[in-house]
């Protein structure tokens, strides 16, 4: 066996994963029902840069299950709609105040989200700005009769994450080759032990 390329490759490994958990950091995570004609709030703070030289990238995805249809063109199950929120701290405090509407009093007409749409389904994808240091996500359910299944899902990642996928499969390779090492010199020292039996059974016959 040698125990030194199967050490260097388990190390790379580790380094490789150790990488990729910094490079690749969920902020946020959650699925929930959202009741009937309701809405509900994430939040979801952006303080952890763990490679403080990388350049990193926030990602939103939000999921909710989408419209199927037929060959013709016919809906086999409905889809789940909502209307969709990123809002900054202050102009979430007047879209709770005016009951999200931009009827009544001045100051809700002021309202103004970061990214706003109306009917989402599906999966909705939005690279966010990697210096705010909290975002706010309103999910709106317009739905009376239906509760509906929301996932979302806010990551930084940065440019090393794919150079951390390489080293941890170089390091795994380097593992195994450690690993096939050791069996195939312990193999060949079975091969030279019998032969060398045999060799003895002859010299003393």
């Amino acid at each position: 066996m040698d125990n030194r390329i199967a050490i260097i490759g388990f190390l790379i490994t580790v380094l490789g994963v150790s990488l990729f958990a910094s490079s690749s950091v969920t902020v946020l995570s959650e699925f929930d029902n959202i009741p009937k004609a309701s809405f509900i709030t994430y939040y979801a703070n952006v303080t952890t840069y763990p490679l403080p030289f990388a350049n990193y990238k926030l990602e939103l995805i939000n999921s909710l299950k989408e419209p199927e249809y037929d060959f013709e063109g016919k809906i086999i199950s409905e889809g789940h709609y909502i209307d969709f929120y990123i809002f900054d701290e202050e102009n979430l405090k007047l879209f709770r105040g005016c009951g999200a509407s931009h009827n009544g009093p001045i100051e809700c007409r002021d309202w103004n989200p970061i990214v706003e749409r109306y009917n989402l389904t599906g999966t909705f994808t939005r690279i966010l700005d990697p210096k705010m240091e909290k975002v706010n996500v309103v999910v709106h359910n317009k739905d009376p009769d239906k509760i509906i299944q929301n996932s979302i899902n806010i990551r930084l990642e940065s440019q090393y994450s794919g150079f951390a996928v390489i080293i941890f499969i170089i390091g795994l390779v380097i593992f195994y080759m450690g690993l096939a090492t050791e069996k195939k010199i312990t193999r060949s020292k079975r091969v030279n032990l019998i032969k060398s039996r045999f060799n003895n059974k002859q010299n003393f016959q």
